[in-house]
């Protein structure tokens, strides 16, 4: 975002690729990492999101200078 923080989301029903972009773009996103909701999951269990449908994981890393 502008100010540098971060943005994740998060679409539990079907979106299209319009949509999704130019939700990020009225966020002020100028760029968007999108991962496909096959392969990609999420595991946050304190918001109720368990999929452990894969024996594979997500890893984010954010670091600094």
């Amino acid at each position: 975002l502008p100010d540098g923080s971060i943005l994740f989301v998060l679409s539990k029903q079907a979106i299209n690729f319009y949509d999704f972009a130019n939700y990020f773009k009225k966020q002020g996103c100028k760029n968007a990492l999108y991962l496909d909701g096959f392969i990609s999951r999420a595991y946050l269990p304190e918001n109720g999101w368990v999929q452990l449908d894969g024996n594979f994981g997500v890893i984010v890393g954010v670091t600094a200078k």
